[in-house]
């Protein structure tokens, strides 16, 4: 068709139907679409916060200051104390921290309602009693399989949609 238009969709569309050139998809329920969305922010928050923390040791690593293996929790208090007594190094490294400790709450969050939401579901409930399963692996199976009716309600309530 040499000019789109709509009408012209529409009628390309209906002559598809007509000859049967289609295949039926499943298309997965909204709730599985919002689970999938918290898992992706949850991913998307982790991943930022895990650049922030690589940039870090990139940047102290250029003075030859290196962090070493650490805890999670031990690593703000490591990077000051490389950082310290140079007040650029302190002026480059202050903001990130910043940024990074704002992260590890809102990942706490996320974290916090992907395994009430976890909880909440029969399916991941039972997925989560087998060993090495936990909360957003078994709702990442849940989501990606989506085939069980009833369910749904229960997951828009968990996520405050209902």
């Amino acid at each position: 068709m040499p000019i789109k238009t709509d009408r012209r969709d529409a009628e390309g569309i209906a002559r598809l139907l007509h000859l049967g050139w289609f295949r039926p998809v499943h298309c997965k329920s909204v709730s599985a679409q919002e689970v999938r969305a918290v898992l992706g922010a949850r991913k998307a928050i982790q991943q930022g916060m895990i650049a922030l923390e690589m940039s870090l040791r990139g940047l102290l690593r250029n003075f030859g200051l290196k962090v070493g293996a650490i805890s999670r929790g031990q690593f703000e208090h490591r990077i000051r104390e490389l950082a310290g007594g140079n007040l650029l190094l302190e002026a480059a490294t202050e903001p990130m921290l910043r940024a990074r400790a704002s992260l590890r709450r809102e990942l706490a969050e996320l974290e916090r309602r992907v395994r009430q939401l976890a909880q909440d579901d029969s399916v991941c409930h039972r997925l989560m009693s087998m060993p090495g399963i936990g909360a957003v692996v078994a709702l990442t199976f849940r989501s990606a399989v989506d085939d069980l009716p009833g369910s749904h309600h229960r997951k828009r309530l968990a996520l405050g949609l209902a």
